[in-house]
């Protein structure tokens, strides 16, 4: 990405597009109020291109992951023959993640895309103190706290006061929703509605409590939204248990479940001192772990054939085989060539020697 400075208050960079060109792992960054313009490489000069982006186009317009706006070209050229120079302008108006995708055959189809990228518009971030002041990404300084150790919101201003007089200006509090009470991990949130009862006190309350650092300390809050890590305990897996994953949806784990009972049930026997014949105590130190290993891949795990979700019944598979030979007439002319006709093992279901082969 290149820059171009068309006044002292305007500020352009400028994406050139590169035929079959997938930018999906790269992000641009721009900052809000900047022009981005979108241009073509000679290899792409002649085509017609027709460009897509999820971007806001307006400040006022609100943001649909899902849908797309053609971006129109703009040609500076004045000769009627030549529009190789010509491309598409886009205002940063609005700050978020932005996806753009282009096509070369006249459709606005996403599948058909000839290539593709991600653009980031940088968030504005003004201090609520009412001097006006932006804080700039490059000078964001943020400190991470475990929400769950700040104790009752009380006690929160004593224990991170700290963090704003070591000279941060962001604090990132761990999720403050509802833990569960067996793990107490910071992320395995049972609740995604109620406040963790550790703080004793509202969401409300937590407002003006951020609030008053930002205006007081310019200390600002962010903290993350969980969405794909639940508690065993979560009401959303008992009202939509097809939103985790289980052998029903994801039957290829059925090896790994299998793997972790093993597991399960070698640490019950351990426990119980059923192993001590073995040299295996109840109680497992560091030097124990060689022959845990030892134990474990050469005498359980083989037991339970794990290969056989990943094979194929020979016999079976021959049978077929035979069978669809017998109902060729003539041996096709065609030549055979690297590459083609592949043989691709299907594990379908991931049942017991039931892998397959599409003949």
């Amino acid at each position: 990405m290149s820059t171009s400075n068309h006044s002292n208050d305007e500020q352009v960079r400028i994406l050139v597009l590169n035929e079959g060109e997938d930018k999906s792992e790269e992000l641009y960054r721009l900052k809000k109020g900047w022009t981005l313009q979108i241009k073509l490489s000679a290899n792409l000069s002649w085509r017609k291109v027709r460009i897509f982006t999820n971007a806001c186009l307006n400040e006022e317009d609100k943001f649909e992951r899902n849908t797309y706006h053609e971006l129109k070209w703009i040609y500076p050229s004045s000769g009627k023959y030549d529009d190789s120079d010509r491309y598409v302008s886009l205002s940063c108006c609005k700050s978020g993640s932005f996806h753009y995708f282009f096509t070369i055959d006249r459709t606005t189809i996403k599948e058909n895309k000839n290539g593709q990228g991600y653009f980031h518009i940088e968030p504005y971030l003004i201090w609520p103190d009412g001097s006006g002041e932006v804080l700039e990404q490059e000078y964001i300084t943020c400190q991470s706290v475990l929400s769950k150790s700040l104790g009752p919101l009380s006690e929160w201003l004593s224990r991170i006061e700290v963090t704003r007089h070591s000279g941060y200006n962001m604090i990132h509090f761990t999720p403050i929703q509802y833990l569960y009470n067996v793990s107490n991990s910071s992320y395995s949130i049972s609740d995604h509605h109620k406040l963790n009862s550790i703080f004793e006190g509202t969401y409300e309350e937590i407002k003006i409590l951020i609030d008053n650092m930002a205006k007081e300390w310019r200390v600002l809050s962010i903290t993350d939204l969980v969405y794909n890590h639940v508690a065993n305990n979560c009401a959303l897996l008992q009202d939509h248990p097809e939103s985790a994953y289980n052998l029903v949806n994801s039957p290829h784990l059925k090896s790994a479940v299998l793997i972790d009972s093993i597991l399960m049930q070698f640490t019950r026997d351990a426990s119980e001192g059923k192993l001590l014949s073995i040299g295996i105590p109840d109680e497992i130190k560091e030097h124990h772990l060689q022959l845990i290993r030892h134990y474990l891949l050469n005498e359980i795990i083989p037991q339970y054939h794990l290969e056989e979700y990943y094979i194929c019944d020979i016999n079976i598979i021959v049978e077929q085989f035979n069978n669809k030979l017998s109902l060729l007439n003539d041996c096709p002319d065609k030549p055979l060539y690297l590459n083609e006709n592949i043989i691709e093992i299907n594990h379908g279901k991931y049942q017991r020697m039931k892998s397959f082969v599409d003949l």
